[in-house]
């Protein structure tokens, strides 16, 4: 993955090896932060980036921030036009990944989250594909369990508890799988390390509801809009276990990194044909031509750069 040479921190655009900091800093010592992940995908023809629903993302940061107690002095127009001076500094002509980073610059003692100088620090990548699109991804239920609500607040991507889905995709890929699936405390499915989950069975869809401790996932509510209105099918917001996990015809992740990806196994245990199912397919396209531009009706869902 390239890295661009400039990025943003302390209120103005750096060098990238500039953007740090101390070693005293709460969000290196505790984990204390919040953050985004943004899209930009890059259409030839246009000669542009498209930035995928940029403004959803910002308001997740917003209440991410709100629920742990920090300040992001930021509005909408003022957090996009540092997302387009950033990119256009960094002359980006590719697909881009963007991740924004409120953390507590505090470099105080003490484990709390209402200081006075919290930060927001903006670096980007060039990312085509977070997965490997060209196959199923084979996946196992992983052995760490998803984290409640009222231990860590799941609806706030905060940047410390990802150390939960470190642990789990740690233990995947040792094993030798691609990514793990987590179950919640009272043992339904819950979520990827990074993505929602949604499965397929006699042609209606399946993902776990909010409450079930998963990430309120931007691309998640896209997906779901677009199988109701592109694919005409039914979408179930509700639990389910680890065994009616195995006996889906079609699984597949989504998120900002992942896009929609299929997954071929679990646990060893063939889904389908192993191979991405056709309505995964159907979605991937109709995905990947609405986030390049090229289906007016979604148009609304992007933000031009150039």
């Amino acid at each position: 993955m390239k890295e661009f040479p400039y990025a943003y921190i302390r209120k103005k655009i750096v060098k990238s090896k500039d953007a740090t900091v101390p070693v005293q800093c709460k969000a290196l010592q505790y984990g204390l932060g919040c953050f985004s992940g943004i899209r930009g995908f890059w259409n030839a023809k246009d000669k542009n980036i498209y930035l995928f629903r940029p403004d959803d993302h910002f308001y997740r940061l917003q209440e991410s921030a709100k629920i742990l107690g920090m300040k992001l002095n930021y509005n909408y127009p003022k957090f996009l036009e540092l997302l387009k001076k950033l990119i256009k500094k960094n002359k980006a002509k590719g697909d881009i990944y963007i991740r924004p980073t409120l953390y507590a610059a505090s470099t105080k003692l003490t484990p709390r989250f209402d200081n006075s100088d919290d930060d927001l620090a903006v670096y980007m990548i060039a990312l085509k594909d977070y997965f490997d699109s060209s196959r199923a991804l084979n996946v196992c239920v992983s052995s760490w369990r998803r984290y409640d609500d009222d231990m860590i607040s799941v609806k706030a991507k905060s940047t410390g508890a990802y150390a939960n889905s470190a642990l789990a995709k740690t233990e995947a890929i040792t094993n030798g799988y691609d990514e793990p699936i987590l179950l919640n405390r009272i043992g339904n499915v819950c979520e990827a390390s990074g993505a929602n989950l949604f499965g397929i069975k006699d042609g209606v869809v399946w993902t776990p509801p909010l409450s079930s401790n998963i990430l309120n996932g931007i691309t998640r509510r896209t997906l779901i809009t677009l199988l109701k209105e592109e694919l005409n099918m039914e979408v179930r917001e509700e639990d389910f276990d680890r065994s009616t996990l195995y006996t889906f015809d079609e699984l597949f992740f989504s998120g900002t990194a992942a896009k929609v990806a299929a997954i071929g196994s679990v646990d060893k245990r063939k889904i389908g044909t192993g191979r991405p199912g056709k309505y995964t397919k159907k979605l991937q396209k109709i995905y990947d031509e609405l986030a390049y531009g090229n289906n007016e009706k979604y148009k609304d869902w992007l933000t031009a750069i150039y």
